[in-house]
């Protein structure tokens, strides 16, 4: 089939069997996508950075920097590259391990995790991902039933409402109260939940806002889930056993100064 471009770019199919490109649609398109761009977090964060004083002497911490490893408070622990390199030079690990982690891996983190709970796990508890991005694919592909919706934070991190929509998994948001230092607002739950809800995510210490539940406030929003949605699923991080189940992830990358390590050649 050939192509040809009209004079205003606004081509169209014939019975000949050629048609034209749209090429003004799509240059109005991109326009919008470049416009679109400017009201980003990213391009505000920049316009920020741009207008700082270069003469001021006081330091400036980038909150939104998201790879602490280019600071030397958080270089990688010693014990940690050498068990790396240790297991490289051994060769035993020149091959794609289990989908789910290696079994001494996992073994290694169910015994760590069990110290801070008042429970044990074993390693058919454990799932090893490549990075928290992974584990909330695999968190919301396995919520996701026709029907169902899930509780987001307002403000939030926004890759959970990404993965929600590729599994057709409708989003409702809770607000965080920022005269409360970001606490829930247990009494709006009530007001989005119902029997369709599936689960509801709490990120504790909280990203993007910083800040850290006390056990109390933690306490008072797992009552209320139960009070009337009591066979909501809690995805989130606590210190009590809670009635169904808990989906918890802990990072090992940033809390060991390092985002990944790549070495090797797919």
């Amino acid at each position: 089939m050939a192509t040809h471009a009209g004079e205003n770019g606004s081509g169209h199919e014939n019975g000949g069997g050629h048609a034209e490109w749209r090429f003004a649609r799509a240059a109005k398109e991109g326009a919008l996508a470049v416009a679109g761009d400017k009201m980003s977090i990213r391009a505000v964060r920049f316009k920020i950075s741009a207008s700082l004083d270069a003469r001021d002497p006081r330091p400036v911490l980038p909150l939104a920097h998201g790879d602490p490893s280019v600071f030397p408070a958080f270089r990688t622990a010693a014990e940690a590259e050498d068990a790396v390199a240790a297991a490289l030079r051994t060769g035993k690990f020149n091959c794609y391990p289990a989908g789910v982690g290696l079994p001494e891996a996992r073994r290694a983190l169910a015994e760590h995790l069990s110290s801070d709970l008042p429970y044990k796990l074993s390693s058919d508890d454990i799932f090893v991902t490549a990075g928290g991005t992974q584990a909330i694919e695999v968190v919301v592909s396995v919520l996701a039933q026709p029907g169902t919706n899930i509780l987001l934070p307002r403000p939030g991190y926004p890759n959970y409402e990404a993965r929600a929509g590729l599994h057709n998994l409708e989003v409702r948001r809770f607000n965080l109260i920022p005269e409360r230092g970001w606490e829930i607002d247990i009494d709006g739950l009530e007001s989005i939940a119902d029997k369709n809800t599936t689960a509801m995510v709490i990120i504790n210490p909280n990203n993007p806002c910083g800040s850290v539940y006390t056990r109390e406030h933690l306490a008072k929003a797992r009552l209320a889930c139960l009070s009337f949605a009591g066979h909501l699923d809690w995805m989130g991080s606590d210190r009590f056993v809670c009635s169904k189940a808990l989906l918890s992830w802990c990072h090992l990358g940033r809390g060991g100064g390092k985002e990944a390590w790549n070495t090797g050649h797919r």
